[in-house]
């Protein structure tokens, strides 16, 4: 374990290398004839190389069984200042780290202005991390996720009652606000004007938690409300509720339910070796674990939080390629 961390940690600090230098060339570049940025420009920039780095280290711990709380803990901590607060940061290299387009964007704002490049990439980044599974990007990568991760952790360790809520309500719900969305942008209901050409605005832009990680100056009290509120509001409910935002709004999480019920990778049950005492699916926070027992073909959101595999006293759950398994 020890060995796997200095290696992460190494590749790490070769990326931070490898980007001071890149400032460098770019610096001495600017006078050069520029050319458009290509998808594999954007693919290769540190941000997501790091990304794709957590993301396999995350799967190597969850399937070797070794994903700590300490070290869980230390991961979403990373993920939270990198591509959350890193990019608030003074500096070129931080910068490059913040979620611009955030997935809330990425999600969205193509349906309104076209698949340029970097939605694209964004895209393509957390879709392939869902499909190696399980919902690797969004359980430990986005900021937004790791700090609502964060705070269900510490709500335990504080004892706090939560509730928990059925999952066909809360998709139903992220749903329709997602229709609402699509309505709302084709008859340009909200609208701004820029320029003399008038754009729709998007409903997500009222509700986007990922602003209250951009510390900005606004010109109003209304101003700092639609910028902050959101964030404030998901941090107070997810102390009540597990990862209220991701169930409940996020567009991401719509298509990444999908695409998680084909990924390569996800928890899987040994049907021998429950003997269903039902510790798992109690001490677990997220509704999925029930579904998985009954071995469901439609399973709720997995954020791969890890509680139902390290309370198991059977062992009976893991992470595996097939869904279930005669042992």
């Amino acid at each position: 374990m020890k060995r796997l961390f200095q290696k992460l940690f190494f590749l790490v600090g070769l990326l931070t290398t490898h980007a001071l230098m890149a400032q460098e060339v770019t610096e001495a570049a600017k006078h050069a004839r520029p050319k458009p940025l290509t998808f594999f420009d954007f693919l290769l920039q540190p941000k997501f190389i790091v990304m794709l780095l957590i993301g396999a280290a995350v799967l190597l711990l969850l399937k070797t069984k070794k994903m700590k709380k300490s070290i869980k803990t230390g991961l979403l901590l990373l993920s939270t200042f990198l591509f959350g607060f890193a990019g608030n940061i003074p500096a070129d290299f931080f910068h490059s780290f913040a979620m611009h387009p955030s997935p809330m964007c990425a999600a969205s704002k193509p349906l309104l202005f076209g698949f340029h490049i970097p939605f694209i990439v964004t895209l393509a980044v957390i879709f392939f991390l869902t499909l190696v599974g399980p919902k690797l990007f969004c359980g430990y990568i986005c900021p937004l996720g790791a700090v609502q991760e964060l705070i269900s952790m510490l709500a335990a360790k504080l004892k706090i009652t939560r509730k928990k809520f059925s999952f066909v309500p809360a998709h139903t719900v992220r749903l329709l606000i997602f229709l609402l969305f699509i309505f709302i942008s084709v008859t340009a209901v909200l609208y701004e004007t820029y320029e003399g050409q008038v754009f729709p605005k998007s409903l997500y832009d009222y509700i986007n938690p990922f602003h209250g990680l951009e510390f900005s100056a606004n010109a109003s009290l209304i101003g700092y409300l639609i910028h902050y509120l959101p964030f404030i509001l998901v941090v107070i409910l997810a102390f009540k509720y597990y990862r209220p935002y991701c169930h409940f709004v996020c567009p991401i999480g719509i298509f990444a339910h999908v695409l998680e019920q084909v990924a390569l990778f996800k928890i899987s049950l040994k049907r021998k070796s429950c003997t269903d005492c039902g510790v798992c699916e109690k001490k677990s926070p997220c509704t999925a674990v029930p579904e998985i027992l009954k071995e469901s073909l439609l399973r709720p959101d997995c954020y791969a939080c890890n509680e139902c595999i390290e309370v198991c006293p059977e062992k009976a759950l893991e992470v595996g390629v097939k869904r279930t398994t005669l042992k």
